[in-house]
């Protein structure tokens, strides 16, 4: 079995709206920004790189984490991966959630960026990205805010 990728989410927050973008590789898959976690770097550190990498966002200020939590690549997101790199390195990822409350102007957003993960942006209620995450990601999200609301973060 393959390991799973170290991996953060970015809950970004305005007016108790979340970020989503639209996934350039999925048809109509909206997620948080996300990404891998590079050796030697923390989380915090790759949840501000990736939102920055993906949006072009880096007025923020850090509200708070979720514990760690898992999720599989299902067969069709597996043959994507393989198409994109060339194969299959991990199985799924293990995945911390990030909340920042953004404090920058939406003209601060840029999705045209040189490795392009978005093509399309919206901020949405707790309740619209629940209902509307990509499938596979469902779990885990639902388990992260569940947990960031307990704790606060979120309201």
């Amino acid at each position: 079995m393959l390991p799973y990728r170290k991996c953060v989410a970015i809950l970004l927050i305005k007016e108790s709206k979340i970020f989503v973008g639209r996934r350039v590789d999925l048809d109509d898959a909206w997620q948080l920004p996300q990404g891998g976690v590079n050796e030697g770097e923390s989380y915090l550190e790759a949840a501000k790189r990736e939102l920055f990498e993906e949006t072009n966002i880096s007025t923020v200020e850090f509200l708070g984490s979720s514990n760690l939590q898992k999720y599989d690549f299902p067969p069709s997101v597996q043959k994507i991966i393989i198409k994109k790199r060339g194969k299959l390195k991990y199985s799924g990822q293990e995945i911390i959630f990030l909340a920042f409350k953004f404090l920058g102007e939406e003209t601060e957003i840029n999705l045209q960026k040189e490795f392009k993960e978005f093509d399309d942006w919206k901020w949405v209620t707790m309740e619209e990205l629940l209902n509307n995450i990509v499938y596979f990601k469902k779990i885990p999200y639902k388990k992260a805010i569940a947990e960031l609301l307990k704790q606060g973060v979120l309201d």
